[in-house]
C-alpha cells in the first residue's frame, strides 16, 4: 500500500490484540525520503493514554517502539538507529513475558526486558488500529508498506529472520 503522508492510512479491525499478553507485529516498509517526526508505521490502542506504536522517527531522532497505559510520559520503549530511506526494510516487534524486541531486517535492533504493559491493560475495547496514522495529531506516514502481519504470539528470532528473508 502506498501512503501519501497527507491522509492515507489503513484502519485495521477494532479490538486487534485486545486481551493479548503476547504479540508480534511485522511488516515491510519503504520510507519515501526523510519521514516526518512522530509519523507512525502502526498505532493501536484506545487513544493517547493507552496505546502501542512504532514510529520511524521519534523526537529524539530514533526509530521507536513504545507502549503505555499512562500517556506519553509513561511509555515503555525501545529506541534504535533511524531507518534507511528509499529502500525496503523489514521491521518486527515481538513481545512476551515482559520482554519486547525490535528487529530491523531480521536482526535485533533493541530490547527492553522490563515491559509491564500489555494490550490487555488497554481496557475492554481497542478502538483504533492504524497503519500509517497516529492516534495523536501527528503527521501521516509517507511510505510504501507491504505484508503487514499481526500475530497473537511471540515470534522467535529465527521466525522473524525467516520473514525478513521473504521465505
Amino acid at each position: 500500500m502506498a501512503l501519501d503522508g497527507q491522509d492515507g492510512h489503513v484502519t485495521l479491525a477494532e479490538d486487534l490484540l485486545a486481551g493479548a499478553s503476547a504479540y508480534s507485529v511485522a511488516t515491510w516498509v519503504n520510507l519515501t525520503g526523510q519521514p516526518a517526526t512522530w509519523s507512525r508505521i502502526f498505532d493501536f490502542g484506545t487513544g493517547v493514554s493507552a496505546n502501542m506504536f512504532l514510529t520511524p522517527l521519534s523526537g529524539a531522532g530514533t526509530l521507536r517502539y513504545a507502549i503505555t497505559t499512562g500517556g506519553g510520559g509513561a511509555e515503555q520503549r525501545i529506541d534504535a538507529d533511524p531507518l534507511p530511506t528509499d529502500r525496503w526494510v523489514h521491521l518486527a516487534v515481538t513481545y512476551g513475558s515482559g520482554t519486547a524486541v525490535l528487529y530491523v531486517d531480521g536482526r535485533e535492533a533493541g530490547r527492553n526486558t522490563a515491559v509491564t504493559v500489555e494490550p490487555r491493560y488497554f481496557g475492554n475495547h481497542i478502538r483504533a488500529a492504524y497503519v500509517g496514522r497516529s492516534q495523536y495529531p501527528d503527521p501521516y506516514l509517507k511510505a510504501a508498506v507491504d505484508d503487514f502481519r499481526v500475530y497473537g504470539t511471540t515470534l522467535t528470532a529465527a521466525e522473524v529472520q525467516t520473514l525478513a528473508q521473504g521465505t
